[in-house]
């Protein structure tokens, strides 16, 4: 009977909990309707407020057994809608009087400004999130000195600055957990002038990142007693002897901590640390035998100069040990020490040590391990260790095994067994020789990522590879592969880079279902056909790249319908014929590759390409004008339409192009003179001189922007790609049919490399203005019709390492031979037949020694054509003159003068009589 009546009243409690729960307490709905016009996003999703249940609204939390509210979520994580106010808005703490069991509130990103002081607040609340209400400033402490029940509260980005006084917080003796990052706070205040006691006596976690703090903040620590978690990232700490005492320094990283490593030893509750990014040194060592660290979890030592030895031998001790993420130190080899444990008494879990340096043999510490799961040791040198196939052996756990650049050799091992819980393999950059195991697919049939690219696999790629569902990273490139594309590929590809190997055959069908890929390679390859019309259906491709294989035909008209997702095309260096689609307009298109092909036609393609930075067309069969409409291209920055048949003038519109880097349109049949804008054209900012291949690198194996682009430079053609490419800027007009003067207008360009106008029928002088290009490294003026003197301004180009001014019509003295105009030979002055002096055989004086000629005469050549012209028409008008004067004054000679012309007349008159007329006219 006990039994009966214990269950009815279980029973008659859960309906009477239930029919609680079943609706919100009408005051506390009416509260939040109050609310509703302060908070204008609460009806952006979910259930709108205002009908049904309130403890079913957006936002609302209810009890089961209550029925009250017991959180609210009004925080807004965007403030475009507060934008229109200003100066913040005044909460009303009042409005949450009715909700007596609240105990979350969460009113980040609210625009407000302060609280209305009414004395009345909530003694249950626990959790309050004030965070990124940037305009609440130092004045909200005193108001949240009544919030007694407090356990967490949240004051990151909310416009805290200076000197603050947290001791206003004493009244709230529950809180554990304090966060203050991302504000502007220099110091705390009193608490550090020991003013008033920090009563703080229950916090565990504070968090005083990306503020300003300097090295005083260690000398109230003794003061918070049950710290756990102490985050002081981003600050301006410098000196590490202030660190001591027995609390848990979890962040440190990210300030200019310098000083040796063993500061540490006497901090006995360490827990975590985390010194990323800061200037420690010294040997490791130190944590050797501290039996007071034994409590650590996790060690953080990135980007220091800490030596550690590959073994972590001084850690072995540290038995709770679980992370250990030490990259970019000081690793080196310790196989010859003795240790005082031969093995680690830890068990991992992670493990990063991926730096430089020699490392000796692979660390056979790890084949103690079983409960790894990602391990991460590239960059050092191994000694030439075999694949440690062992880690996954021993390993069920591990996800992820990076070892890039370990110089690990031989053969790829795999395990026995099949590893289900692989996901990322990354051996690239070995020498790793042999064929890929054709049971890879297999053994590790749950990888997301395999990348063995940079080794010397040979042999074919392995068709178990299909059999990897969950596949998405495929990087086999820079290899000896040889044979075909396998029909059978894994349907959730993303990236699958095969170039730099042997491969042949054509592009299988098969691969028209890889609907999810966005970058496919297959450069450097000897792949045949054509470019597959297919690839037109994958529709989130954004690289595709097919260069130095032997395709041929035209480009399909499909490939327009990637018009919205292609970023990067590189077919050159194929024989790929036809025109150019005029459909290419490529919204998100960056980088275009067409050289060294067979295209024909105009250029009818990339229209409104806006954010295009590369146009290669070079070495085609392209006709026509060069369109105006490049100049919209406001992204452009590296222009190559060389070595092709456009004709007509240089477009004026190229001058809008204010970013462009590089114009090479030599080789062509272009007329007309050069528009004298385009020398203000290259930009001299070298912010534009990017070639970043940041884009293209969200996926490990994913395509670098390293395509190699052709100028010539020197007189030799050069190809140059990446980093090298940024330091480069140029005009090529080399070899057209252009006319006129060398525009004026150089002083806005004095930051470019290469000019080269040479073998074009330009005429004029040399400007001097040229001088004021002062990097420039390559200058070429040759075989054109320049006429005047070679401008001794020249002189001041100190960096020129090229100079050729050969076949025109210069005229005086070549420069002096001074700087980098002494390494100039002949070659660079020959074909003017009126030039003189070194390097020249032709001597500039006519006795041997040198000619006695005023500055300005020599800096105007050897005859002065404006005195030789008047000299000429002086003689003809001077020389009749004299004849008539002295006839005039001597009757002899007058009467000698005229008897020879008589007899000079009559001669005439009979030859032509005789010798010339016809006999009828006798």
């Amino acid at each position: 009977m006990e039994y009966w009546k214990l269950v009815w009243v279980f029973v008659l409690a859960f309906l009477f909990g239930g029919y609680q729960s079943e609706g919100c307490w009408e005051i506390e709905k009416a509260a939040l309707l109050q609310l509703k016009p302060f908070f204008p996003h609460i009806n952006d999703e979910g259930i709108s407020w205002g009908k049904g249940n309130c403890c079913r609204w957006n936002g609302v939390e209810c009890s089961t057994s209550t029925g009250r509210v017991t959180r609210l979520f009004l925080e807004y994580r965007s403030v475009e809608v507060y934008n229109n106010i200003s100066q913040g808005w005044y909460l009303n703490i009042s409005l949450f009087l009715p909700f007596h069991e609240l105990k979350s509130l969460y009113l980040g990103n609210s625009y407000i400004a302060g609280f209305i002081d009414n004395h009345s607040f909530m003694n249950k609340l626990e959790i309050l999130d004030l965070s990124n209400n940037k305009l609440l400033g130092n004045n909200i402490l005193p108001y949240l000195a009544e919030f007694t029940s407090l356990k967490t509260l949240l004051l990151d980005n909310c416009g805290l600055q200076g000197s603050i006084d947290i001791s206003e917080l004493n009244s709230l003796k529950n809180l554990k957990e304090l966060h203050l990052s991302d504000n502007q706070i220099e110091s705390l205040g009193s608490l550090f002038q020991r003013k008033r006691q920090l009563r703080l006596a229950k916090l565990e976690v504070l968090d005083l990142s990306f503020n300003y703090l300097n090295n005083s903040i260690f000398s109230s620590l003794a003061a918070l007693p049950h710290l756990k978690s102490l985050n002081l990232e981003s600050n301006l700490l410098i000196q590490s002897t202030y660190i001591q005492g027995k609390h848990a320094l979890r962040y440190l990283s990210y300030n200019k901590f310098s000083g040796d490593i063993s500061v540490f030893k006497n901090l006995t509750s360490l827990k975590y640390l985390d010194l990323f990014s800061n200037n420690f040194f010294g040997n490791i060592y130190v944590f050797k035998n501290l039996r007071s660290l034994t409590s650590l979890l996790e060690l953080r030592l990135r980007n220091n100069s800490i030596e550690i030895p590959s073994s972590l031998a001084p850690l072995f001790n540290l038995s709770k040990l679980q992370n250990i993420y030490a990259d970019n130190n000081m690793i080196y080899n310790a196989e010859t020490e003795m240790h005082s444990l031969d093995t680690p008494t830890f068990q991992l879990r992670s493990i990063s040590l991926s730096c430089c340096g020699d490392g000796g043999s692979f660390p056979q510490s790890l084949n103690h391990q079983h409960d790894l799961e990602h391990v991460v040791l590239s960059n050092i040198n191994f000694k030439g260790d075999q694949f440690p196939n062992w880690l996954l052996e021993n390993n069920k756990k591990l996800e992820r095994l990076n070892l890039v650049n370990s110089s690990l050799s031989g053969h790829f091992l795999l395990p026995s067994t099949s590893c289900r819980g692989l996901s990322r393999l990354d051996v690239s950059s070995n020498t790793l020789d042999g064929n890929i195991p054709n049971e890879i697919g297999a053994k590790l049939p749950s990888l997301e990522l395999l990348n063995m690219s940079n080794n010397f696999f040979t042999g074919g790629i392995p068709i178990s590879i299909g059999d990897m569902i969950s596949l998405q990273q495929l990087d086999l490139s820079n290899n000896k592969l040889s044979g075909g594309i396998p029909r059978h590929l894994p349907m959730g590809l993303f990236t699958f880079d095969v170039s730099n190997n042997q491969l042949f055959g054509d592009i299988p069908s098969s691969m028209e279902n890889l609907s999810l890929m966005l970058t496919l390679d297959l450069s450097n390859n000897a792949l045949f056909g054509g470019i597959p019309r297919w690839i037109g259906k994958m529709s989130n491709l954004q690289e595709l790249v097919m260069a130095n294989n032997h395709f041929e035909g035209p480009i399909p008209m499909e490939l327009c319908n990637l018009n919205s997702s292609l970023k990067f095309l590189d077919l050159s260096a194929n024989n790929i014929s036809g025109s150019l689609p005029s459909c290419f307009i490529f919204s998100s298109l960056t980088h275009v590759y067409l050289s060294r092909n067979k295209l024909k036609g105009p250029i009818t393609s990339f229209l409104n390409s806006n954010y295009l930075v590369t146009l290669d067309l070079s070495n085609n069969h392209l006709t026509g004008n060069i369109p105006n409409w490049i100049g919209t291209l406001s992204a452009l920055v590296y222009l190559l339409l060389d070595n092709n048949h456009f004709e007509g003038g240089i477009p004026v519109q190229l001058c809008k192009l204010n970013r462009l880097r590089l114009i090479d349109v030599s080789n062509n049949n272009l007329s007309g003179t050069i528009p004298p804008c385009l020398m203000n054209t290259i930009s001299n900012d070298s912010s534009h001189a990017y070639y970043s291949d940041d884009d293209y690198s969200g996926y490990i194996g994913s395509f670098s922007a390293d395509v190699p682009i052709e100028f010539t430079m020197k007189s030799i053609s050069y190809f140059y790609k990446g980093r090298v490419l940024t330091y480069l800027s140029g005009i090529d007009l080399s070899c057209n049919k252009l006319t006129g003067e060398i525009p004026l207008q150089f002083q806005n360009f004095r930051y470019i490399i290469v000019l080269n106008f040479s073998h074009n029928s330009l005429i004029g002088p040399i400007p001097p203005a040229i001088s004021d290009l002062s990097r420039i490294e390559s200058l070429d003026l040759s075989h054109n019709h320049l006429s005047g003197n070679i401008p001794s301004q020249l002189l001041r180009l100190h960096f020129l390492s090229f100079f050729s001014v050969a076949y025109n019509n210069l005229s005086g003295t070549t420069p002096q031979r001074t700087g980098q105009f002494a390494t100039f030979e002949e070659s660079s002055y020959g074909g003017n037949p009126f030039l003189c002096g070194e390097p020249l055989p032709k001597n500039c004086s006519t006795d041997g020694s040198s000619l006695s000629m005023p500055r300005n005469a020599t800096d105007e050549g050897f005859i002065d054509m404006k005195v030789f012209y008047a000299s000429i028409v002086g003689s003809y008008i001077v020389m009749p003159l004299c004849i008539a004067i002295v006839l005039y004054i001597n009757p002899y000679w007058r009467q000698a003068w005229f008897y020879h012309v008589e007899a000079a007349t009559m001669s005439c008159y009979y030859f032509v009589l005789d010798h010339i007329l016809p006999k009828r006219f006798h």
